[in-house]
């Protein structure tokens, strides 16, 4: 009975369902054609595209990003330099990439001078001013993490230009550069892009972040990113002082800029013998 009364209920009130059906479509086309126009990207996919929008890694005159475009920055130190130069040797191109080797003091005179298959060297800044009230937990993770900025500022006004992307790693860090070029071109440097990847190791990941890029991989800003935390350096250094690595401290002061990470799994952090 009860179930032949609500049969005859919906029969009855069909155009009224109907009715009020095609009311919340219209709605709906209408509230999703405004939200298009605020923001042409989020419903729809206008056809055809737009003559300002540019390819990504293009800077709208074909400029496709290409290896002149990135500078990496190699964290060294005169210590680690005998053992280690043939990996960064491995994959550097002389008069094709561009950057330098950060080392943590001016080489002895057996090491000069210095080889045409390396990067440049520069002596990292003596930061020691940043910490009178307070002390770094290790000396040598803040140092590492203020290479970005010494890299950035050197690039950025040294003349060269078309700075879109920073890499840093460290001395026993082996890039495949053509892969990098490939990967960043499809991305839009002008955005803000942290990239990198997890460790290998799931105990590191449990004991620092599993949204932190390990350095030993390598870590990938833009250019827009990586001014914007070389703008905001110092008074990172000091505030995470006390932080337990220098990947840490990168993670959290780029996360202060509103940064998270990207990650991407060509990049492999694994250890070295």
């Amino acid at each position: 009975m009860a179930d032949s009364l609500s049969r005859g209920f919906f029969a009855g009130n069909n155009t009224l369902w109907k009715a009020i059906l095609s009311a919340g479509i219209f709605l709906y086309l209408l509230l999703v054609l405004y939200s298009n126009r605020q923001n042409p990207s989020v419903f729809f996919i206008r056809w055809p595209p737009p003559a300002d929008i540019s390819p990504i890694g293009d800077d709208g005159d074909g400029d496709r990003t290409n290896l002149s475009h990135i500078a990496f920055g190699i964290m060294g130190s005169v210590a680690t330099w005998p053992k280690r130069r043939g990996y960064t040797e491995a994959w550097w191109r002389r008069n094709q990439t561009r950057g330098f080797i950060y080392l943590d003091r001016q080489p002895p005179p057996e090491y000069l001078p210095w080889p045409e298959t390396a990067p440049p060297y520069r002596v990292v800044d003596n930061i020691s001013y940043l910490f009178q009230t307070v002390k770094p937990r290790f000396e040598l993770m803040p140092r590492m993490v203020h290479g970005i900025l010494e890299l950035f500022r050197e690039e950025d006004r040294g003349g060269a230009g078309g700075l879109r992307w920073i890499v840093m790693g460290d001395d026993d860090s082996i890039f495949f550069v053509d892969n990098i070029v490939d990967v960043l071109s499809e991305y839009d440097h002008n955005k803000y892009y942290y990239l990198g990847w997890h460790s290998e190791s799931v105990i590191s990941n449990y004991w620092f972040s599993f949204d932190q890029a390990f350095g030993g991989g390598g870590i990938v800003l833009s250019y827009p990113a990586a001014k914007a935390l070389a703008a905001d350096m110092e008074g990172c250094l000091v505030r995470y002082a006390k932080s337990s690595s220098a990947d840490l401290i990168t993670m959290t002061c780029i996360a202060d800029i509103g940064v998270n990470l990207t990650p991407h799994k060509g990049i492999h952090q694994s250890q070295t013998p």
